[in-house]
């Protein structure tokens, strides 16, 4: 990237500070996968039933990571726990004769996931390490991925972040890695001139960088501290799609991307 694309720590504060106060007006929150019973019994549960609550949580994480608007994942998701699937396979007894004659979901990329649920039934041991916290928060994220087969790629950050969000994981060394990098953060990111990163730096160690990165910056900006990648996110610019139109009424301070195509 040259040099005179790179925003100042001034322009990115100013670029953060918009974003947050965009977050918090807007009222625009993430789907709520554990309930606020769930949440309570977290803490003082037996570890089994922890283990179960964190099972809930991957794989939501896992039917997420499709290409299908969140309204129709979440219709999915419902569907899949009123069933009792996640308790079966949790509890060893799912039966895959019975979910393929009469599956709850009728999408093939969902019913798909189940191929993903059941890896992480049979990682538990792996990742029920993790519980209650997370002995090194430097690779919580490693084993999300390994023990998922890669299912959870950006979803193991998701997970880091929903743990640190609902306030049943304490360290806040794990906050580097609870900025999601899913494709649409790292575009609007880079583009933004939040983080000075490629755009299509895909690789799990790129998503790791881009997590650290994008949290230094929002820290930089004083973020809301429960928001992590939220303010960006959830954010109205479009940059993943930006157009000469939507540049020139873009109301974001400032912008890499519209001062680059400017000096062009």
């Amino acid at each position: 990237m040259n040099a005179t694309t790179t925003l100042t720590n001034r322009e990115r504060r100013e670029n953060v500070a918009f974003l947050s106060q965009a977050y918090t007006d807007g009222g625009r929150r993430p789907v709520e996968v554990l309930d606020d019973a769930e949440r309570e019994r977290f803490s003082t549960a037996e570890p089994d039933e922890q283990a179960s609550l964190f099972f809930k949580l991957l794989c939501h994480g896992a039917l997420a990571a499709q290409p299908a608007p969140e309204s129709v994942i979440d219709a999915d998701w419902r569907r899949l726990v009123a069933a009792g699937v996640l308790n079966e396979l949790f509890d060893g007894t799912f039966d895959l004769g019975r979910y393929a004659l009469d599956p709850p979901v009728s999408r093939s990329d969902s019913k798909g996931k189940i191929i993903d649920f059941t890896r992480l039934a049979a990682t538990r041991d792996t990742w029920v390490r993790l519980l209650p916290e997370p002995p090194d928060p430097d690779v919580a994220v490693d084993v999300l991925h390994a023990a998922s087969g890669g299912a959870l790629k950006s979803r193991a950050f998701w997970a880091v972040r929903e743990m640190r969000r609902y306030g049943l994981w304490q360290s806040e060394a794990l906050d580097r890695f609870a900025c999601v990098p899913d494709g649409r953060v790292r575009k609007r990111a880079v583009r933004m001139g939040l983080i000075d990163l490629p755009e299509k730096a895909d690789t799990f160690a790129d998503m790791k960088a881009v997590s650290r990165a994008l949290h230094a910056v929002l820290r930089l900006g004083d973020a809301p501290p429960a928001a992590f990648d939220l303010p960006v996110s959830a954010a109205a610019q479009r940059c993943e799609i930006c157009d000469a139109a939507r540049m020139a009424s873009c109301p974001m301070p400032h912008c890499r991307w519209r001062r680059e195509h400017a000096e062009a």
